[in-house]
């Protein structure tokens, strides 16, 4: 169960940056045109639904599956002090929620009041966050918690 959850979980991430990239850039293209509701919606929708499977995925990982977690969690302290056990335990944690949170907040922009600045700018500026902890969160190979790029 734990190699399943975890390879639709690695393959997602893809998905995540992929619809992450697009919203970006279809929120700045759109940015001029506030009187009508944005063609970015539809990214924006496809990032929320792509990180919604995910954060699903990596809380069953996270809740019991990996035992990496698992370790961390029951011993805190150690996982403080590993550098790997504080990565999957507190920073990836960490990174992916405020992407959710950043995903959410552009959502809720992009609804906002016509011809506002808040509408116009926000999406992007929510997305390209998004983006950027994604990125900063995934653990990438050559680091000292690397992991492959693509799993089988």
């Amino acid at each position: 169960m734990y190699q399943v959850v975890l390879i639709i979980h690695s393959w997602l991430r893809w998905g995540a940056l992929l619809f992450g990239g697009a919203a970006t850039l279809n929120a700045i293209r759109h940015r001029d045109d506030t009187a009508v509701v944005p063609r970015s919606l539809r990214w924006g929708w496809w990032l929320m639904l792509a990180l919604d499977l995910q954060v699903l995925f990596g809380l069953l990982l996270y809740l019991g599956l990996s035992p990496f977690t698992r370790e961390a969690l029951s011993h805190p302290a150690m996982a403080l002090r590993n550098p790997s056990l504080h990565f999957w335990a507190i920073t990836h944690m960490a990174l992916m929620f405020f992407a959710v949170v950043a995903v959410r907040t552009g959502r809720v922009l992009e609804n906002g009041e016509k011809g506002s600045f808040a509408r116009r700018n926000g999406p992007f500026i929510c997305f390209g966050i998004a983006v950027l902890a994604m990125v900063a969160g995934v653990p990438w190979p050559g680091l000292a918690v690397g992991r492959p790029l693509l799993r089988f």
